[in-house]
């Protein structure tokens, strides 16, 4: 009698020690650089929206945004394999499209047995053509899953 309830207790700890902790990710570990638009107008800087925004990674043409209706920001995912990634960016189906390079360093971070790991970016430089840009602000350089502005474009 002692070894039976010997192994159910065994087995109801073997049970509980199992959570599926390992087969659910309910957290979002998604990392993308973000980034808002400001204007300046006689001096006075504004958030502004811009009317449509075409948007891809160079390389990778098929995975573009095309956005019609206003947006006052951009999400840009950066690649996880190289530590730089270079994106078109056109404001305007009539203007000038601009060229954006955000250089970075990578991290692998571990978020649960579930999620595996994220990579994290330390944003270092962002280079950029001056067609209609007119310059590029870091405000955070630390990338991760937050849902914080990292860049302000200026126009």
């Amino acid at each position: 009698m002692r070894y039976i309830l010997l192994m159910i207790g065994v087995m109801i700890t073997g049970l509980t020690a199992c959570d599926d902790d390992t087969k659910v990710c309910d957290v979002d570990v998604r990392t993308e650089l973000r980034a808002n638009f400001r204007y300046v107008l006689n001096n006075v800087e504004k958030d502004t929206t811009m009317p449509g925004v075409t948007l891809y990674a160079f390389g990778k043409e098929d995975d573009s945004i095309y956005a019609r209706d206003p947006t006052k920001g951009l999400q840009f995912s950066l690649d996880r394999s190289a530590d730089s990634s270079r994106f078109y960016f056109q404001t305007d189906s009539g203007r000038v499209a601009d060229t954006l390079i955000f250089r970075y360093s990578r991290q692998p971070s571990f978020v649960s047995a579930g999620c595996g790991f994220a990579t994290y970016f330390t944003l270092d430089t962002v280079l950029h053509t001056s067609n209609v840009v007119q310059s590029i602000q870091i405000r955070n350089n630390n990338v991760t899953t937050g849902n914080e502005t990292h860049i302000t474009l200026h126009f």
